[in-house]
């Protein structure tokens, strides 16, 4: 299986499997179109999976605040926040790769707009 997305209206995420199935990934609180604030586009980016099927990436809420999100091998969609990430336009939490034991990597901008990296182990 591989992820990724397209931008169509905004970023939609997906997942292809083996047998060319296409399915859709949309976190729960991701926006739609474009900030009306900056005209970036919103929505879901999942970049990275590993061998049992799990994925994480990014995802641009109507605020244009970036938050985490794990898919699960049943599809279950967990969002997370590295602590100490912004909350601000343009701040957040963003997932970059997940490992075979699940481990996530990233990096979070703050408040001030300094980037931070981090680790989060399940």
């Amino acid at each position: 299986m591989i992820v990724g997305h397209c931008n169509c209206k905004g970023y939609d995420g997906f997942a292809l499997s083996a047998d060319g199935t296409i399915t859709t990934i949309d976190a729960p609180a991701a926006g739609t179109g474009r900030s009306p604030d900056t005209q970036d586009q919103l929505g879901t980016k999942a970049l990275s999976i590993n061998d049992d099927g799990v994925f994480t990436g990014y995802y641009i809420d109507r605020s244009g605040i970036y938050h985490g999100f794990i898919v699960s091998a049943s599809g279950a969609i967990t969002t997370f926040n590295a602590p100490g990430a912004g909350t601000q336009l343009a701040e957040g939490t963003y997932p970059l790769s997940i490992n075979d034991n699940g481990v996530i990597v990233g990096y979070y901008s703050d408040q001030n707009d300094v980037y931070h990296g981090f680790q989060l182990a399940p």
